[in-house]
């Protein structure tokens, strides 16, 4: 994988963290509301007395919090504190989503005109059988199936877009959302989750089957890949 590909795919995960915090930041604000409130102090008739401002609509609006007495707030001061710091850090992730969006469509023009995508192939067997060679040239996918039994097979086509091809190699991955899936990447020795790099090192072998994928100088057998017995 190039560099460029490698900085799009960090970039692309950067985003959707920072739309995901986002996201959680907009909920809680739901609850706790988006106007910047504040304490004052107000003397009345000698006593000093706690009120909450804020302003609605345009208009200053006000709420009695009762006597000055230490601590006597605390938990307003509290909610007060947090509803601010969340309008704070709200501002801050639209700039950055922001940001990294523009940068985002940056890289994908560039990668446009330089092509990050790669061509390349590999071979897919079932056990020791090879059932179909594919090569992927720029936006298109050709397959050699030498096998056509519906369980020792990949694929149902002969020709296929990259898009169709990334949904086939994720299906031989473990899940993108799974709750050890950056514990899984790091065993990998992967920073990020792209179904490709991740085959290249699993050999998309499953429980489930007796498939597995082969990529050009590697010297491998089943029984170097399958998770399986031979002829369970």
């Amino acid at each position: 994988m190039s560099q460029l590909h490698l900085l799009y795919i960090n970039q692309k995960m950067r985003l959707n963290e920072t739309e995901q915090e986002l996201s959680q930041v907009e909920k809680e604000l739901e609850i706790l509301g988006r106007e910047r409130h504040s304490i004052t102090v107000k003397r009345i008739a000698g006593n000093l007395y706690y009120y909450e401002q804020w302003r609605e609509n345009g208009r200053l609006k006000w709420k009695s919090l009762g006597r000055v007495s230490p601590g006597g707030i605390a938990d307003k001061e509290k909610e007060i504190l947090r509803r601010n710091q969340l309008l704070d850090k709200e501002e801050d992730l639209q700039c950055l989503k922001k940001h990294l969006q523009a940068e985002l469509d940056r890289l994908k023009d560039y990668a446009r005109s330089e092509r990050v995508l790669h061509d390349y192939s590999f071979e897919v067997f079932w056990k020791d059988t090879l059932s179909a060679r594919v090569s992927v040239r720029k936006n298109r996918v050709y397959v050699t199936r030498l096998i056509r039994h519906p369980v020792r097979q990949l694929f149902s086509a002969d020709q296929i877009s990259r898009n169709q091809l990334n949904s086939v190699l994720r299906m031989r991955c473990f899940e993108e959302n799974r709750a050890d899936a950056k514990e899984k990447l790091r065993s990998l020795g992967l920073q990020f989750y792209n179904p490709l790099e991740i085959i290249k090192k699993t050999h998309g072998v499953s429980f489930n089957d007796f498939l597995w994928i082969r990529f050009p100088g590697e010297e491998l057998t089943a029984k170097d890949v399958l998770v399986r017995g031979m002829y369970v």
